[in-house]
């Protein structure tokens, strides 16, 4: 009985200890946060678009952050999400959860076509490729509201 308890007897309490256990556990604290931000924020539209928001900054942050890559087609990839999903709800009267995975099947689709034809370039022509594949995605959306 007493192997058991002496552990937690050596156990700190000082703001160090916190702070490494937080640095150790800091996935599971995030995702914590993740699923409790939508609960304590007084609109549950606004907690839901700044998750939508953070999750794009992420993904630019491993783009330009960890690889150096300037890319312009994160937008056009959100906006063929995001337009796919509401036209599944809209126009095809899917579910919720249905029209979410066609948005993001939509946007990997995408992805990959953009991939294709950007992965050889680098530095700025990297950057030019990616803002003229956007533009195209810009100007297929505007062909569709005519």
């Amino acid at each position: 009985m007493d192997e058991l308890i002496q552990p937690l007897q050596r156990v700190q309490t000082s703001p160090e200890s916190w702070f490494e256990f937080a640095t150790r556990h800091r996935a599971g604290i995030a995702s914590l946060v993740v699923l409790v931000f939508p609960l304590m924020m007084p609109f549950t539209a606004l907690a839901v678009n700044i998750l939508i928001y953070g999750l794009y900054a992420l993904g630019f942050n491993l783009v330009y952050g960890y690889l150096g890559l300037l890319s312009f087609g994160h937008a056009a990839l959100f906006g063929t999400g995001a337009y796919l999903c509401g036209i599944a709800i809209v126009h095809l009267g899917l579910p919720w959860y249905a029209a979410i995975a066609i948005g993001v099947f939509a946007g990997l689709m995408m992805a990959a076509l953009m991939g294709v034809l950007a992965i050889r370039t680098r530095g700025i022509y990297f950057a030019m490729v990616t803002m003229a594949l956007s533009q195209c995605v810009y100007s297929g959306d505007r062909l569709d509201r005519r």
